[in-house]
C-alpha cells in the first residue's frame, strides 16, 4: 500500500476513476473514435464497482480492481518506475501456478504508468497499457480477455462485501424481501402478500 501523497497512490485514484467512468457505447465509438484508432472500443470497460488498493487474503492484491457489466472484471496495476514494472513480473500472482488455480484477478488487465515508463512491446501477453500524461489517462494498448478469473474475483468481491458490512443473511428475491426492493407488491404490504400466498 502506498502513502497518501505519493505518485503511486495518485495514479491508483486516477485509474479507479478512469475505470468507473468508461463508456459501453460501442456504436458511438465506431462513429466517432474517442481514443487512438485501433484501440478505441476495446478499452471501454466501465466498472460499476471499483476498489483501490484493497488487500485481501488468498487472492491477488491489486492496485485497482473493478466489476462491470456481464461479470467483466478489470485490474489496473500502477507502475511508477521501470524497477517496479520488472518486480511485478516476479509476483506469485503472475505465475503459471496462480493462473492454473484461477487466482489471477481481472478478466481485463492494464498497466498504468507515467508516459514512457513501460513500452508497448514489453507488455505481458493480453495486458493493456495506459499512460498518464500528468493531467489525464490515455489508452495506448487495449487488453485482451483472460479466460477464468472467477476464483480471484470472488475473493476480492467477498472481501469488499465483508468490509462494507453487507448484511449476512439469506436473500430471497422470489418474495422481493431485499432491502433494496419496495415494501409492497401491487399495493399490498409484503407481510400481507406472504399471508395471501400461504392461504
Amino acid at each position: 500500500m502506498s502513502t497518501t501523497n505519493s505518485l503511486h497512490y495518485k495514479l491508483c485514484i486516477e485509474g479507479g476513476n478512469w475505470l468507473h467512468r468508461q463508456k459501453w457505447n460501442y456504436e458511438r465509438c465506431r462513429k466517432k473514435p474517442c481514443y487512438v484508432l485501433g484501440v478505441c472500443g476495446e478499452c471501454c470497460k466501465r466498472c460499476k464497482y471499483v476498489a483501490v488498493e484493497l488487500c485481501t487474503w488468498g487472492s491477488e492484491n491489486t492496485d485497482v480492481w473493478g466489476l462491470g457489466n456481464f461479470n467483466d472484471s478489470a485490474v489496473i496495476e500502477v507502475k511508477v518506475s521501470r524497477s517496479d514494472f520488472k518486480a511485478d513480473q516476479k509476483k506469485w500472482a503472475r505465475s503459471k501456478q496462480a493462473e492454473a488455480l484461477n487466482l489471477q484477478a481481472g478478466r481485463y488487465r492494464w498497466y498504468l504508468c507515467p508516459e514512457g515508463v513501460i513500452k508497448p512491446e514489453e507488455l505481458p501477453d493480453k495486458w493493456g497499457l495506459l499512460y498518464w500524461d500528468g493531467k489525464k489517462i490515455r489508452p495506448i494498448v487495449p487488453p485482451k480477455a483472460f479466460d477464468n478469473t472467477s476464483k480471484a474475483d470472488m475473493g476480492i468481491l467477498t472481501s469488499i462485501l465483508t468490509r462494507e458490512k453487507f448484511p449476512q443473511k439469506v436473500y430471497n428475491y422470489r418474495v422481493a424481501r431485499s432491502t433494496i426492493q419496495p415494501q409492497t407488491i401491487n399495493g399490498v404490504s409484503i407481510r400481507e402478500w406472504e399471508k395471501q400466498q400461504e392461504d
